[in-house]
């Protein structure tokens, strides 16, 4: 692995060290979408060994496999438990609000996370509602403005003369927020830059999966292989797959079959990517302030202490109410070194 000692991940999922709770430790259920997807293995991960290092509040988690009735049962099985913090990385978008009255019914303080936020009626119907999220706007953005730099300063990148930029956007769910804005964002960084695009092969939909979205590129580039010049993947799983597809397809031989590939989570193989020069960019959406910032939240609760930007007191975190804000950090060649996290690190 090209640079292993930037990326400090560690691949067990075991906790760093042994969990030492009193008997009345306030319990945190956690609700994760899917455990397999890289991201939340390294932001569960981070939850559980910051939990364990600290002592104070307890963590039982879940994995809804993302399946909504999954997510559901998980939820009762939670409220069964009698557990006094519930996290919900959401996947019932449409459902928002009865979740939160169910929350406010079974008594929990209840905190959404890298999810879509709760309303601002149902933060006013609820006191004990917060939301951790990254800004999902910057993330589109920044993939956008890296391909306006790469397009006012590569003329070539007009594969077909047409003076559009033709682009293929692979979505993740379109149910989830991240995936709209990101999306929505991306192109018009694009727009505002004045470039004229196109969307080509409509909506793909390759569920946040390198292997979907290999699948789905192979089969555009078989009928628009010679106009494609970009790809934006709302995350670095699917664009990973995207450049697979591109290399089969003859790409990325040599700078004049370069194609711009845009992604989004700066995991260590997006970076690899971004290293090897197959990935243009991708917008660091930290799994260890996500972990750390659902963790610290409940922790100033615990202990009578507002949640605000100081208290919280973490690097690139913003407090605006109950909802946390995490920014991203744009994430090229130049500047590699700033993707490095590590989840084994306990304190917050």
């Amino acid at each position: 692995m090209k640079k292993a000692l930037l990326f400090l991940l560690v691949v067990s999922m075991l906790a760093l060290v042994p969990a030492v709770f009193a008997d009345d430790a306030p319990v945190a259920g956690v609700i994760w979408y899917n455990f397999a997807d890289t991201f939340i293995q390294n932001a569960r991960q981070t939850l559980l060994n910051t939990a364990a290092a600290d002592g104070t509040i307890e963590i039982i988690d879940a994995d809804s496999m993302n399946d909504a009735a999954t997510q559901t049962n998980n939820l009762n099985n939670m409220y069964t438990n009698g557990v006094k913090y519930l996290v919900l990385n959401n996947i019932n978008t449409a459902g928002i609000s009865e979740i939160c009255e169910q929350g406010k019914e079974e008594g929990v303080t209840m905190i959404f996370a890298n999810t879509d936020s709760p309303s601002d009626e149902d933060f006013e119907n609820y006191e004990n509602l917060y939301l951790v999220t990254s800004r999902a706007e910057m993330s589109g953005t920044m993939m956008g403005k890296a391909v306006v730099d790469y397009w006012t300063s590569h003329p070539e990148a007009d594969r077909n003369g047409n003076g559009k930029l033709d682009y293929i956007m692979l979505l993740g769910f379109t149910w989830h927020y991240d995936t709209q804005v990101r999306a929505e964002y991306s192109v018009a960084a694009c727009e505002e830059a004045g470039i004229e695009t196109n969307r080509i092969g409509g909506e793909v939909i390759a569920e946040y999966n390198r292997g979907k979205a290999q699948e789905m590129v192979a089969a555009l580039l078989a009928n628009y292989g010679d106009d494609i010049d970009v790809v934006f993947a709302c995350n670095d799983d699917m664009a990973l797959g995207a450049i697979e597809a591109l290399k089969a397809g003859g790409f990325f031989q040599d700078e004049a079959s370069f194609i711009p590939v845009c992604g989004v989570d700066a995991t260590v193989v997006g970076c690899e990517a971004v290293e090897e020069g197959t990935m243009l960019v991708t917008a660091l959406n930290n799994p260890v302030k996500l972990g750390k910032a659902i963790y610290k939240v409940m922790w100033l609760l615990e202990n009578g202490q507002e949640v605000n930007t100081e208290t919280l007191d973490m690097e690139g975190v913003e407090v605006e109410g109950h909802r946390v804000w995490i920014n991203y950090v744009g994430i090229t060649k130049d500047n590699l070194e700033e993707a490095a996290y590590d989840i084994t690190d306990p304190t917050f």
